[in-house]
C-alpha cells in the first residue's frame, strides 16, 4: 500500500507547507468588510490538469475533488503489513478511509473517491474582496491568519496562491515591510509574522509574491440544482 501512502501525503503536501510560514496578524484586506458569498464570476467547476482534479466553487466554499485509479498486485496487499481486507474494502492506517476494490485476475483495481474541504465561510475562515482579488483567511490556533489569494482571468483560468516562504521571499517581503520572526520555546523560527499597510499589500501582490499555488480551468457553470446540492451539504 506504499503508493496510496505517496498519493495521499502528496495531496496533504499540496495543501499544507513545511517550511515556516508567512502569516498576518489580521485578515487582508485590513479594516475591509467580510463576503458572505463567492461572486457568480467565480462559482463554477474547475478542471485541474496537474492532477486531474476537480475544484468546485458555490456560495460558500471551495471543495476539490479526485478520482483515483489504482493498481496494485493482489501479492502486495496479501504481504503488506498493517493491511486488512475485510467486507470487500481494504483498510489501512496510510489511507483516512477504507477503500472499495475489484480483482482483474492477480490485480487489485481500487476506485478511489475522495475530497477535501479547501475554504468554507465561518468565523474561522474569512472572505473578503479587493481589486479582482479574493482573500481567503485561515484563523490559526496563536490567533494569526495564513492568506490565500483567489482570482480569475478573462478565460476562465482561476488561480490559488499563496506567500511560499523560504529565505529568499522572506528577504523580497523585507524591502517592502517589517517581518517579524515568531519563535518557539528553543528559538527556532516557526512563523513570520507580517501587518502590511494597504500600500504596502498592494506592493506585494503586484510583485506577484503570491505563487506556489494550482491552476483550474472553469469547465462547467453552476446551476440550480448543483447549488441546492451543495446547500445540503
Amino acid at each position: 500500500m506504499r503508493i496510496l501512502s505517496i498519493i495521499w501525503i502528496s495531496i496533504l503536501f499540496s495543501v499544507v507547507s513545511c517550511t515556516p510560514e508567512i502569516n498576518f496578524d489580521e485578515p487582508q484586506p485590513a479594516g475591509d468588510k467580510n463576503e458572505n458569498t463567492f461572486r457568480k464570476k467565480f462559482q463554477g467547476i474547475y478542471f485541474c490538469k496537474d492532477d486531474s482534479s476537480m475544484l468546485t466553487i458555490d456560495e460558500n466554499k471551495i471543495i476539490q475533488e479526485w478520482h483515483l485509479i489504482i493498481e496494485v498486485p493482489k501479492e502486495e496487499l496479501d504481504t503488506t503489513e498493517g493491511v486488512e481486507i475485510r467486507d470487500g474494502k481494504i483498510y489501512s492506517k496510510d489511507i483516512p478511509e477504507p477503500l472499495p476494490f475489484q480483482m482483474s485476475g492477480d490485480t487489485v483495481i481500487i476506485n478511489w473517491d475522495f475530497e477535501l474541504t479547501i475554504f468554507k465561510i465561518s468565523p474561522d475562515q474569512i472572505l473578503r474582496y479587493y481589486n479582482g482579488f479574493y482573500f481567503l483567511n485561515y484563523k490559526k490556533p496563536d490567533n494569526l491568519w495564513v492568506i490565500k489569494v483567489l482570482s480569475i482571468d478573462s478565460k476562465g483560468l482561476l488561480t490559488l496562491n499563496k506567500l511560499q516562504g523560504g529565505s529568499q521571499q522572506i528577504e523580497e517581503i523585507k524591502q517592502i515591510t517589517h517581518v517579524d520572526n515568531v519563535l518557539d520555546d528553543e528559538g527556532k523560527v516557526v512563523t513570520h509574522k507580517i501587518h502590511p499597510t494597504r500600500r504596502e499589500l498592494r506592493e506585494i501582490l503586484r510583485s506577484d509574491m503570491f505563487v506556489s499555488g494550482s491552476e483550474f480551468k472553469k469547465i462547467k457553470l453552476l446551476n440550480e440544482n448543483n447549488l441546492n446540492e451543495n446547500k445540503r451539504m
